[in-house]
């Protein structure tokens, strides 16, 4: 904007926040080039506000520009991705643009220059930089020779060190919304390319420009918003624009104009009690998306599996410390993980980032070693972003459970008091969905959605029941499946005498995909206690086994312990129909209770891997009956 404002001007003072940042997916850093107060505007001076959307922003930084400006007017600020920078430039000289370009710290402990020199770093000659912003390459973009009666003006880039127009493109504003003032506005870049301007007083007009990228292209001007005050500033905060104004006697203020919704909200107090004049931001911004690309069935109740996440520098700044915390174990249960591996994909570490060696999914969860930076994307490469597949087995899976999964992003930018952090949940899908509404902001509802696994889609049978009786000297096996049986090709009815040793009685070809009984015979049984289930084998050699099923003197299923001895795990499988009221507790041959668990599945499993070899009672309660058996632990 023209900066005609001049009053009287007095120093300003370096101020420092006192309160980390809260941590978000976008966490922006407002930059002001105005003055100290409203009320009685001061000496020029340009601020870093941390927080700015929230109830009490965080005046980080207020660094006196007086020894090197008059007064405000015709100055404008921008920060530039390219080397983290701010760059204040002064345009009261339409022949010649003074030039500051500041270090503050980025991507480090964020403050003033120690020293900011009188004299420019540099002049430009020849060229008038109204709306003076950076793209991510560094690039200027800067609109000129506007002709109001066409309402058409040129958006022009810039080499910023030597003023000279590297493109030019023409923009036509829509009829019946053509600024009627061009000297009054501000331009703003998002990080992720997208391009939006406000112009003109009474009203001020807000715009989206679009296809502006290729320089060979007819850019596209879309009238969004009047302003219901004059706004002279703008800079792009947690996935919206602020749009600020003042009339620079008692009124500071700004509007947010949401971009996912095109909606304005309401007037706003300026940060800080300060004066705007021109704005930019300095823009810490993760996203992430996870998906799951391979699940390989196993066992009856264990799968492969295999993610791909996906982790992106979103912002416009290095960011610190960059990690990723992928806890399988809070998915799946830390001891049904193992096997676990991780890999960056081919062409999918740009960055040259380093794995953590000890990650294991469940007790250790940083993907990443500690101390290292992803950089923003400055030009077309591939070092802004991380893509890397995690491998593991699971184990006790269930087909009735819908295993949910996201992956957290983290990083920062400055230290201290200064310390800005951001994180982002992952969204599921490819990176293609890191952003649906392009906004800049990952974590908006609708994209942060967990990724599910659902080990049912793996199985080709699910069995519903299983129940065997006698007549005699012959037992019925009778079984039921879920329907259609796809991809499976026999079952297999197996026998044992102990639970543990197993042989096969007979295979049954499966014919019908829609058949859901079945049922065999077997004649001359073993004398004692027979135990049975069934196999089914599908048509790619995958088994999965039905729960085990026991034959007594009573023709009644009862609770089957197995294996035993046992080793690492002990199974009880309840009869259907039985899993409510129901415990098992281990005990020792002293009679001193080990563990016991509810039993709320009809497979439960004991872990027994800490146990000694030995003999051990499972005492089993079912409403009132109690059952106990002698268990051996073999290691």
């Amino acid at each position: 904007m023209y900066k005609f404002f001049t009053k009287n001007l007095l120093p300003v003072f370096l101020l420092l926040a006192v309160s980390v940042q809260s941590s978000f997916a976008q966490n922006s850093i407002l930059v002001n080039l105005g003055s100290a107060t409203c009320d009685s505007p001061y000496s020029p001076a340009f601020s870093l506000i941390g927080s700015p959307l929230s109830a009490n922003p965080n005046l980080f930084s207020l660094c006196d520009m007086s020894q090197q400006l008059p007064n405000y007017s015709n100055v404008f600020i921008a920060y530039n991705p390219l080397n983290n920078r701010i760059y204040i430039d002064d345009d009261r000289n339409i022949d010649t643009s003074k030039v500051w370009i500041l270090d503050v710290g980025l991507p480090g402990n964020i403050g003033c220059p120690a020293v900011i020199p009188v004299s420019p770093t540099y002049n430009i000659l020849n060229y008038y930089t109204a709306y003076f912003e950076f793209d991510n390459n560094g690039n200027v973009l800067s609109l000129s020779n506007y002709n109001g009666a066409a309402g058409m003006c040129t958006l022009d880039r810039l080499d910023v060190t030597t003023g000279k127009v590297i493109a030019s493109q023409v923009l036509q504003f829509p009829a019946g919304h053509f600024p009627n003032v061009f000297g009054n506005g501000d331009i703003t870049i998002l990080p992720n390319g997208r391009l939006f301007v406000v112009l003109g007083i009474y009203p001020s007009q807000l715009y989206e420009i679009t296809n502006y990228s290729n320089p060979n292209d007819v850019p596209v001007v879309t009238y969004l918003q009047s302003m219901p005050a004059n706004t002279f500033g703008m800079a792009y905060l947690n996935g919206q624009l602020e749009i600020t104004g003042t009339d620079e006697v008692h009124s500071c203020y700004y509007y947010n104009y949401n971009i996912g919704s095109n909606t304005l909200g309401p007037r706003n107090k300026f940060q800080a009690g300060e004066l705007p004049i021109d704005n930019s931001s300095i823009t810490p911004a993760i996203g992430t998306t996870k998906q799951l690309i391979n699940a390989t069935l196993v066992n009856s109740n264990t799968a492969d599996v295999t993610y791909e996440v996906y982790e992106q520098n979103m912002g416009n700044v290095v960011l610190n410390n960059i990690n990723a915390t992928e806890d399988l174990g809070a998915a799946f249960g830390a001891a049904n993980v193992s096997n676990v591996t991780v890999s960056f994909e081919p062409n999918g570490n740009g960055a040259g980032l380093i794995l953590n060696s000890a990650y294991n999914g469940t007790t250790i969860t940083n993907l990443l070693d500690p101390n290292q930076d992803l950089p923003n994307n400055v030009s077309n490469n591939t070092n802004y972003y991380f893509k890397a597949l995690i491998s593991c087995r699971v184990t006790n899976l269930r087909t009735d459970t819908t295993y949910y999964n996201s992956i957290i992003g983290t990083g920062m930018i400055g230290n201290g008091f200064t310390a800005t952090p951001v994180s982002d949940s992952s969204n599921n899908g490819p990176s293609t969905v890191i952003d649906p509404n392009n906004d800049g902001d990952a974590s908006e509802p609708g994209e942060n959605i967990p990724t599910p696994f659902n080990f049912a889609s793996l199985v080709p049978v699910r069995f519903m029941n299983v129940t065997a009786s006698s007549n005699n000297d012959a037992a019925t096996v009778k079984w039921t499946v879920a329907t259609p049986t796809t991809d499976a090709d026999k079952f297999e009815v197996d026998y044992s005498t102990n639970g543990t040793n197993w042989q096969a009685a007979t295979e049954i070809t499966i014919t019908n995909p829609n058949q859901s009984n079945y049922q065999y015979i077997q004649n001359n049984l073993p004398s004692g206690n027979v135990y049975y289930r069934i196999k089914e084998i599908d048509n790619n050699g995958y088994t999965t086994y039905s729960r085990i099923v026991s034959l007594n003197s009573s023709g009644q299923n009862n609770f089957v312990v197995s294996p035993n001895p046992a080793d690492k795990l002990l199974q009880i499988n309840a009869p259907y129909g039985t899993v409510s009221n129901c415990t098992a507790a281990l005990y020792d041959a002293t009679g001193r209770k080990l563990t016991e668990v509810t039993i709320t599945n009809n497979i439960t499993e004991i872990n027994t891997t800490r146990f000694p070899d030995g003999t051990y009672l499972l005492r089993i309660q079912h409403d009132s009956d109690i059952t106990t058996q002698k268990v051996l632990i073999v290691h």
